[in-house]
């Protein structure tokens, strides 16, 4: 299979694209063949050697997308988003590879009213909501939250993720048009 791998992290970053073989599975474990993996900020700051835990050569990425082929927790076939955590793409190789393992707690099946590329951008972002809410703010339907910068992926995601759990959502944008689009989605 091929994989993409960061060979350097630096100012003038390496990547290349290697033959690796292909994971077999394990238990607690899915092996899901790739459909998107994602870039962000995360990526860039390993790949400029920002983050000193990330070690080369590392395969990059930490969210995607994919459908299982093996797994005893899946159905082969099921589409899944896959949220990596504190571990794919920084400790471990990440999800820039045709095929991965991946452990079962980290995949999440996707409805079929969401594409691939929208699973592979979802967790990063709802995830950091969800918690935002949750587990730091702890907060109860019917309460007010002001959402600072809701017109970026994680506001956008506090937003809905608001709405959906009866909250009252002050959205905060420098950016009046972006603001009158959230209205409309939610």
């Amino acid at each position: 299979m091929k994989a993409l791998v960061a060979t350097r992290f630096g100012t003038a970053p390496q990547m290349s694209l290697e033959d690796r073989p292909k994971p077999v599975g394990k238990p607690g474990y899915s092996v899901v063949k790739m459909y998107a993996a994602t870039v962000n900020p995360l990526s860039a700051q390993i790949r400029q050697g920002v983050l000193a835990v990330a070690q080369p050569p590392l395969v990059l990425s930490n969210d995607g997308s994919g459908t299982v082929e093996e797994s005893a927790v899946f159905p082969a076939g099921r589409r899944v988003a896959i949220y990596g955590g504190g571990e794919l793409g920084i400790t471990q190789d990440g999800l820039q590879q045709q095929w991965v393992c991946v452990e079962n707690k980290r995949l999440f099946v996707l409805p079929d009213t969401l594409s691939l590329e929208e699973g592979a951008a979802l967790p990063i972002n709802f995830i950091t909501a969800y918690q935002a809410l949750t587990r730091v703010g702890q907060v109860k339907a019917g309460q007010t939250v002001l959402i600072s910068g809701a017109s970026g992926s994680v506001g956008h995601a506090l937003s809905q993720l608001a709405f959906s759990l009866g909250l009252f959502r002050l959205p905060l944008s420098p950016m009046p048009a972006k603001l009158k689009l959230l209205k409309k989605v939610v």
